[in-house]
């Protein structure tokens, strides 16, 4: 599946697939915590379980960029999976739906594209430098 969705983790030192998908995940940690501030105030009656899910998802956003320094895409598969529960916060907060859907674009678009950008400089390194760029 090298080709659409590429979520293979580039090996180059300092890659822009994971400074971009990192930091698309960290701006989205911040959105949902405001976001469960926003259902603090629409669902009292829910509130224990909005911030348990709401903060429990901004550290599973935040493990999902820890775990993307490791040379296995299990990072980015979490980030893709948690874009689903991202998008349910629109359950309470409706401006969610969108905010959310904005996100998980947003994450696909930097995962794919950083990796296409990685390859393109690891092509050029090889042909200008005589090197791959992992050094």
């Amino acid at each position: 599946m090298a080709g659409m969705f590429d979520f293979t983790p580039s090996r180059r030192k300092g890659p822009a697939q994971r400074m971009l998908a990192a930091t698309t995940l960290i701006c989205e940690a911040a959105v949902i915590f405001f976001s469960v501030l926003v259902a603090h105030g629409l669902a009292p009656e829910h509130r224990a379980v909005t911030w348990t899910v709401g903060l429990a998802l901004v550290v599973l956003l935040l493990v999902a960029v820890g775990m993307m320094r490791r040379p296995t895409a299990a990072g980015y598969w979490l980030g893709l999976v948690l874009q689903l529960p991202v998008l349910l916060m629109g359950l309470v907060v409706p401006a969610m739906w969108v905010v959310g859907a904005a996100f998980a674009i947003l994450y696909l678009v930097s995962v794919v594209k950083g990796h296409t950008m990685d390859r393109e400089k690891d092509a050029v390194d090889a042909r200008v430098l005589g090197t791959d760029g992992r050094g």
